[in-house]
């Protein structure tokens, strides 16, 4: 073999080992450095998911469990994993026994367990249009309230309840307008019912964050305050007290 050919071969075989090191697949997994999103709250703790930020392969994203402490913070106390990836914000909600999750990215719509088990992924029947962006809890009906908005025409809602074991047929399907909300990127993104009432969280036009009261019955707006800290992410009711979360994994209760 003459010197021209061992070159070329050791050349040949450089290339291959780079591309096999530039197109490795990384599954590496580490939450810390990510945000939570939208919490809720159950038996005693409140739930949220870290926003993953990591853009790797593989389960990147944990059921996150918070607790208060005696200093009367909450703290992440346990973590499960949902064996996800890429869902972008996750809304949340609680029946009292399961958690319910709906991504704000690919638009699943999950059950599962306190600790993580799934019972069911499923997406809504909708075209793809509706982007999800808030999810509740109606006990008196003991179904879900789900929020989207229309891409096409952004201040443009739709509120459908639907039943907790995933099927897709609506008991009531409300389409609204919220003519104050961001048309860019965020627009309203989080859910709670509470004594007939909608609370919302969303950015309006001037890119404020507010928190939005709206009237279940007919879906008119009844209050609008706004929230100061902009890392706020996710809200949840606990009784009576409505409570925040906030990027940096904190919970606080709202005023």
């Amino acid at each position: 073999m003459t010197g021209k050919r061992i070159s070329l071969f050791i050349i040949i075989g450089l290339f291959w080992w780079a591309c096999e090191e530039n197109f490795e697949i990384d599954t590496d997994k580490n939450v810390y450095y990510d945000d939570i999103s939208d919490i809720t709250y159950l038996n005693g703790y409140f739930y949220s998911t870290n926003f993953d930020l990591s853009g790797n392969s593989g389960s990147q994203i944990d059921l996150l469990k918070f607790e208060l402490n005696p200093d009367s913070v909450y703290f992440i106390t346990d973590a499960f994993d949902l064996d996800m990836n890429g869902q972008g914000y996750l809304a949340m909600t609680s029946d009292g026994n399961d958690l319910y999750l709906q991504s704000r990215n690919s638009y699943l719509l999950i059950k599962c367990s306190p600790t993580g088990e799934k019972a069911f992924v499923k997406i809504d029947s909708l075209s793809a249009n509706w982007q999800p962006c808030g999810l509740g809890y109606q006990g008196e009906l003991d179904s879900l309230i789900v929020l989207y908005r229309n891409l096409d025409s952004k201040t443009e809602y739709r509120m459908r309840i639907l039943s907790k074991n995933g099927s897709t047929s609506s008991t009531r399907d409300e389409i609204f307008q919220l003519n104050f909300a961001d048309t860019t990127h965020h627009g309203v993104y989080s859910l709670v019912y509470n004594d007939s009432s909608l609370y919302l969280l969303g950015v309006d036009t001037t890119m404020s964050d507010q928190l939005i009261t709206l009237d279940f019955s007919n879906l008119n707006v009844t209050e609008m305050e706004t929230i100061p800290d902009s890392t706020v992410v996710g809200l949840a009711f606990l009784g009576n007290d409505l409570y925040l979360s906030y990027r940096e994994k904190r919970i606080e209760k709202w005023e």
